[in-house]
């Protein structure tokens, strides 16, 4: 059901496909329960004048241009945060992890950018992500970071925009389930890699940006609704008028998904 619905859920808002069904107006449809993706921005470095904020800031507004929401998730909370023991955790759950794990579950993906520190992922993040692994219901391990899809980008002054540390990023939020898109994107110079109003100069980064995040909106739109997607195959499988096009006159018409 869901893999049928991916043919067409790109199409859903075009006005062909909308006259297409209108006949499903007359049932108790899902479509009006559609919604754009929310995508939670996260700088790993919350440092005066971080570039890696400045970065992530600018990918959000690319993908508010796609249709995205996008809500800013600062990690200055996790300033308050002792490094992870289990010791700490079993003496009472911080409240900066509490809202951490709430504000990063309210998404449906993130777009994360994070500097390079001796080529890994920097402490806070480390940490933070330690914290938010933890505090999950009985039997739902992991459960900040299921279903979730990010795309993990980087800049630095240097050459290689902090590329060395993008692995470790993904690994990281891979072992928590978490769907890392391929593509990643590491901007150099970063004291002369953005306009005035905060965007990217133009030129291969990005572009790079702009495609990478045309994926991340699609996929998050996808996962932000699959259930009313399938409710959606589900009705147009019992709708009457569906697979009426071409049929013959006096035959029951039929539908094969």
């Amino acid at each position: 059901v869901w893999q049928s619905y991916k043919i067409f859920s790109n199409m859903l808002s075009t006005q062909t496909v909308r006259r297409a069904f209108m006949p499903m107006r007359s049932m108790s449809s899902p479509v009006g329960k559609l919604r754009e993706p929310v995508i939670g921005l996260i700088a790993a470095s919350v440092r005066q004048g971080s570039f890696n904020e400045k970065l992530v800031l600018a990918a959000g507004k690319v993908a508010e241009s796609k249709g995205a929401t996008t809500k800013v998730i600062r990690l200055d909370g996790a300033h308050e945060l002792p490094l992870y023991c289990q010791d700490l955790e079993a003496a009472g759950f911080p409240e900066a992890a509490k809202k951490l794990k709430a504000e990063m579950a309210s998404c449906d993906a993130w777009i994360i950018a994070g500097p390079e520190y001796n080529g890994f992922a920097t402490p806070l993040f480390v940490n933070s992500v330690a914290w938010a692994s933890r505090g999950d219901p009985q039997g739902e391990m992991y459960s900040t970071f299921k279903a979730k899809t990010a795309a993990v980008i980087s800049t630095s002054p240097g050459g290689l925009g902090g590329m060395r540390a993008l692995g470790s990023y993904k690994e990281l939020l891979q072992n928590l389930g978490v769907t890392c898109l391929p593509l990643s994107v590491a901007v150099g110079g970063s004291f002369k890699a953005f306009k005035e109003d905060g965007s990217l100069e133009d030129g291969q980064p990005a572009t790079m940006l702009d495609s990478l995040l045309t994926r991340l909106y699609e996929i998050s739109r996808e996962e932000a609704n699959r259930s009313a997607a399938c409710a959606i195959i589900s009705s147009m499988k019992q709708a009457q008028t569906a697979g009426e096009y071409g049929a013959i006159p006096g035959q029951k018409a039929t539908v094969s998904w």
